[in-house]
């Protein structure tokens, strides 16, 4: 990667012909050749990054001939006949300008186009296409092509609609058809935000919840235990991590950020206890009770950090007799529950089948070989979900694909009761779930639709203050075209899957919608690009599936992010993302709780960088020295100055706020219990203040844990997404930190406001 001093340099120097063509095209595929990184640095992306991210998106770039033949291919593209296969437009365009491309041959020829709205009810209109607007042509292979304007002019409402256009009469009629979405303007914000109304939340890593009855790692009970807490002490949200499928065959695999699916939940937070054969199934009781069985999950429940593999071997063994009991007692009598149950496997349609299909060869494949880790190293004709092999597999091994679709089943049980649960219970947004930026290569979303996908490249991004080193985060991103050739169904099917059982929704790197940092798989993050996105047509979608499923839209606004998209999730009303730990005036000083603007969720920190007492303690950077990730002595003494000056303007701040600095904070004697619940209920005093609608209060937090969630970086080197809370839910309840915290967040947030 080189480095060029300002853009003037980059362009003013004389350029090789071969990059200003590779330029070229790259921008026109909508890979960026340059970018600025937050040092302010513009960096000049290699040749080599470039093609290969070109090859990603599926155009050939190796030669000069190359390059010239992905210039026709992307003329030949906007001149296809017919018309685009989506249009997303927001609600009020009057008129709905369509696009339509046809030979020069059907110019004098008559058009009919026939508009049905979502609700069934139609409209429809024709003309000779030469009297349409012409907007281009361009001759193409078989003659000229010409793109005219097709303007409806009926009042379309918000909704998916289908529009047919028909180009010529008789035997040579040809017929192309767009689904045209018509999206809102602005998300949906519940009524308990309206006005001046705020609310405040918890936030937890699910999995690190301990309790009385969970065997060794948090679970959907454990999750509705939280949410009536809430209710209780007057919160508004419960947030969780992301609980999106990973790989259960391979419990290793911990990142909630790296998911095998976006749209299947991951089966190891199911509370086996609560599915109702756990108690309908004498075997299943005596299993339960047997000595092997109690000491393994008595002892995974002790564990500091979650034993993913001892947990899951538990729960396998015994979902799998709770299953062969559904099959017994509901399966073969058609019971009730299982009329349930095949609603629900009718209803998940295809991909839900495939579901099954997928864990159930990943099992296979792994008892024979457990090397086979994901479907790229199975044998080439299951890479197909719609092969013969894959097929001939279905139907001889039914019981056990079965058997995962039972597993799917009760976590969707389990976890809609959570949403409902929610509901009942009053709080204000309800639920609050994460989406990940991207899914696992290997993992089930890239097996079902493989062509969506740039398998060969990963999401990252490119060095920042805290990361100096750059960020390649091991999954893959959707290809935009695909996206759009698509209809952006999958991205639709993603949105609702997330909003379904959620009051609201983090999207993570919301600047994705946008633009992603792709690195070309193999490299690190000093090797990578900005790809583009359709951003105004993904953003539509989330404001219509956002009031469709009456679930607010918070975007993860961190870091380097482009002006537009802060201006458009301004216009639109999405929540950005204010942590105490980074906002600033330009002094250093902290800004005053007003500064906060109100469409935004504060909290302290994310899991990603310290907690609150991490950041007391400097435990954060103990860390990152003890993993060598600091690139150079000069930036470790930089961040270590950077840390007591912020400890040191924190201070100032907190003593309007019920911490008064003591002598001791300044001559390094420890802090007593006493003190550090003070400084932490003044924090969270000072940010409930603040103008923010929502604000995030971590369990860590509450816990007074000192070290992070996750450290960006490492992989194995650090426990990330391990650790549980110091506490059980009992003991949260009544400690005395937690009640010192919650009385200065309800303080300034009571209950009724």
């Amino acid at each position: 990667m080189r480095r060029v001093s300002s853009v003037k340099d980059a362009v003013g120097r004389k350029r090789r012909p071969e990059r200003v063509l590779l330029e070229h095209v790259a921008a026109l595929c909508g890979v960026e050749p340059q970018y600025e990184d937050v040092f302010g640095e513009r960096h000049e992306v290699d040749d080599a990054v470039l093609k290969a991210l070109l090859e990603s998106l599926g155009f050939s770039a190796a030669t000069r001939d190359d390059l010239v033949q992905t210039l026709e291919t992307l003329q030949a593209r906007a001149f296809r006949h017919g018309v685009e296969p989506v249009q997303v437009v927001p609600v009020g365009t009057a008129p709905i300008a369509v696009v339509l491309s046809c030979p020069e041959s059907l110019e004098r020829a008559r058009y009919r186009w026939r508009l049905r709205r979502e609700d069934g009810w139609e409209t429809q209109g024709e003309g000779r296409i030469d009297a349409l607007q012409g907007v281009d042509e361009r001759e193409g292979p078989g003659g000229r092509l010409c793109r005219r304007l097709l303007y409806v002019h009926e009042p379309v409402g918000c909704g998916y609609h289908d529009l047919e256009v028909f180009l010529g009469t008789g035997p040579s009629e040809m017929a192309a058809r767009q689904r045209l979405i018509v999206v809102p303007r602005q998300a949906y914000v519940p009524e308990s935000l309206a006005g001046e109304k705020k609310a405040w939340g918890l936030t937890a890593q699910l999995y690190g919840i301990r309790s009385e009855r969970n065997w060794g790692i948090g679970s959907f009970s454990d999750l509705r235990a939280l949410i009536d807490w809430a209710a209780d002490v007057g919160a508004g949200f419960v947030g969780t991590n992301p609980l999106w499928l990973l790989f259960p065959e391979d419990p290793s695999k911990v990142s909630p950020y790296g998911p095998s699916s976006r749209r299947f939940l991951q089966p190891w937070y199911v509370d086996v206890e609560a599915i109702p054969e756990f108690w309908e199934s004498e075997e299943g009781r005596r299993w339960f009770g047997q000595d092997r069985i109690r000491r393994a999950w008595e002892a995974a429940r002790r564990t500091a950090l979650v034993d993913y593999d001892t947990v899951w071997s538990i729960q396998r063994e015994a979902l799998e007799k709770l299953y062969a009991h559904f099959r017994k007692h509901h399966l073969e009598k058609d019971s009730e529950r299982a009329q349930s149950f095949r609603r629900f496997v009718e209803n998940g349609g295809k991909d839900l089948q495939s579901y099954g299909v997928f864990h159930a060869l990943d099992a296979h494949f792994r008892r024979s070989d457990p090397s086979l880790w994901g479907w790229p190293l199975w044998p080439g004709a299951y890479h197909d979900p719609a092969s013969s092999a894959v097929a001939a597999f279905a139907a001889e091994h039914g019981e056990a694909v079965t058997f995962f679709l039972y597993v799917a089943w009760n976590a969707w049980e389990q976890l809609s009761a959570c949403g409902r649960r929610s509901w009942e219970r009053g709080l204000a947004v309800g639920l609050y779930g994460d989406l990940p930026v991207g899914v696992d290569p290997a993992g089930l979303d890239t097996w079902l639709a493989p062509s969506l996908f740039a398998l060969k490249t990963r999401i990252g991004a490119p060095p920042d203050d805290f990361n100096p080193k750059g960020q390649e985060w091991g999954v893959c991103p959707f290809l935009p075209q695909a996206l759009k050739d698509a209809a952006y169904e999958p991205f639709i099917a993603m949105l609702r899957a997330n909003m379904r059982d959620f009051g609201a929704l983090r999207i993570d790197h919301v600047m994705g919608l946008m633009r992603q940092f792709w690195i070309p798989a193999g490299l690190d993050a000093r090797h990578g690009a900005y790809v583009r996105y359709p951003f105004e047509d993904l953003l539509g979608l989330v404001l219509l599936e956002s009031e469709r499923n009456r679930c607010l839209v918070v975007g993860e606004d961190l870091g380097t992010v482009p002006d537009r998209v802060r201006a458009a999730m301004e216009e639109s009303r999405l929540f950005g993302c204010r942590l105490c730990f980074f906002e600033r005036l330009k002094d250093g000083s902290f800004p005053p709780p007003e500064n906060y603007p109100p469409f935004s969720v504060a909290s302290f920190s994310t899991h990603d960088l310290p907690t609150l007492e991490g950041f007391w303690q400097g435990q954060d950077l103990r860390v990152r020295e003890s993993l060598d990730l600091f690139p150079s002595e000069d930036v470790r003494e930089k961040m270590l100055l950077g840390r007591k000056a912020d400890q040191k303007a924190l201070r100032a701040l907190l003593s309007a706020w019920g911490y008064e600095e003591e002598e001791s904070d300044a001559t390094g004697v420890p802090d007593d219990e006493n003190r550090t619940h003070r400084r932490a209920a003044a924090v969270y005093r000072y940010l409930a203040a603040s103008g923010s609608k929502l604000l995030a209060v971590s369990l860590e937090d509450l816990c007074g844990v000192a070290d992070q969630v996750n450290v960006p970086g490492t992989v194995t080197e650090h426990p990330n997404w391990r650790r549980k809370l110091p506490w059980d839910m009992e003991t949260l309840k009544t400690h005395s930190r937690v009640q010192a915290i919650l009385s200065a967040v309800t303080e300034k947030r009571p209950r009724e406001s």
